[in-house]
């Protein structure tokens, strides 16, 4: 099976191919052009590199975010583009649940932060037990000084809201997140790719129109205009 993945709801945009369970080409890019700039040229190479065509794909598979609203309409746009054209499947999962599957192996359940900007994070936390994370809470956005009240047990923490926010995090809190640097904090397209896979043998599969991204939050611009301010850290 031939796989063509797209994630771009995050800072690190790129396109994958896997085929029959193999990686067999990826581009990544973190902010070097905009999303919607490297796109369509990371396709390109990831099939030139591959040996295929885009009609050679079997299922597109997108990001769903929770992440940056335009980033996530970029790899959304060209995925329903591609499975309108082409007559393909698409699959889509959403950011937090990838970056759980990339700390699989972890001894705790892993607690996913993306940066929601305005002092608050996405947040997921994953059982690992079974073949896909499960959620144990969220996806949920929530501002960072009521983290706390959504921990209550030793976690793998991995997304890069760590990094924004974890010198405000209180030390109690701080005890009960194990950090493992060798982990990624952005979610891969390799990993998109490779979860899609398995959901598109087993039939777990959109048609294009049925897409929907994984908002959580109104836009920014939306709530500027509704007059919601930035959440006090503390």
């Amino acid at each position: 099976m031939k796989i063509l993945a797209m994630e771009t709801s995050t800072h690190l945009g790129g396109v994958a191919v896997v085929i029959d369970g193999k990686l067999v080409a990826e581009e990544n890019s973190l902010r070097q052009k905009t999303h919607s700039e490297i796109v369509s040229p990371f396709v390109e190479s990831c099939l030139s590199k591959s040996g295929i065509k885009l009609e050679d794909i079997d299922a597109f598979a997108v990001g769903q975010g929770p992440g940056s609203f335009t980033g996530i309409r970029v790899a959304a746009n060209a995925g329903k583009t591609f499975a309108y054209s082409f007559n393909k499947p698409l699959i889509t999962i959403d950011s937090l649940m990838l970056l759980a599957e990339q700390a699989r192996g972890s001894q705790y359940p892993v607690l996913a932060i993306i940066n929601a900007y305005k002092n608050m994070v996405y947040l997921g936390l994953f059982d690992m037990s079974g073949e896909e994370p499960t959620y144990l809470k969220g996806p949920d956005a929530i501002p960072v000084r009521e983290l706390s009240k959504h921990i209550d047990r030793d976690v793998t923490v991995v997304g890069d809201g760590w990094e924004t926010y974890h010198e405000y995090f209180p030390e109690e809190l701080k005890l009960k997140m194990h950090r493992d640097h060798a982990l990624l904090d952005f979610p891969h397209a390799r990993t998109l790719a490779l979860m899609a896979e398995k959901r598109a043998i087993k039939g777990q599969t959109l048609d294009w129109k049925s897409f929907v991204p994984l908002y959580i939050r109104a836009s920014e611009a939306e709530e500027t205009k509704k007059g919601i301010l930035i959440s006090p850290l503390k």
